[in-house]
């Protein structure tokens, strides 16, 4: 038994398929909490009572820390890094 799709329903199954792939990576990066990306970037996550439930950093030296949960309730900012002499 062979199986043959018109030129048409393939064009709609690669359609679909785009579209879901599509739909699921935008959904990933919308529920990915933020974090640092540069050396000297810390955040602090909240809770909705504004108590730290977690952290993330990178350290003036490239190095990444971390503890407890993150949220979409944050505060950002950067330590100051002295420049290598």
């Amino acid at each position: 038994m062979k199986l043959e799709f018109s030129r048409r329903a393939s064009r709609r199954a690669l359609a679909l398929v785009a579209a879901v792939s599509t739909a699921f990576l935008i959904g990933i990066a919308v529920a990915a909490a933020p974090g640092p990306t540069s050396n000297g970037e810390f955040y602090y996550y909240r809770d909705a009572a504004g108590k730290v439930i977690g952290y993330r950093a990178i350290k003036c030296d490239g190095t990444y820390v971390s503890w407890g949960k993150t949220s979409a309730n944050y505060s950002n900012g950067y330590m100051l890094c002295d420049p290598d002499i």
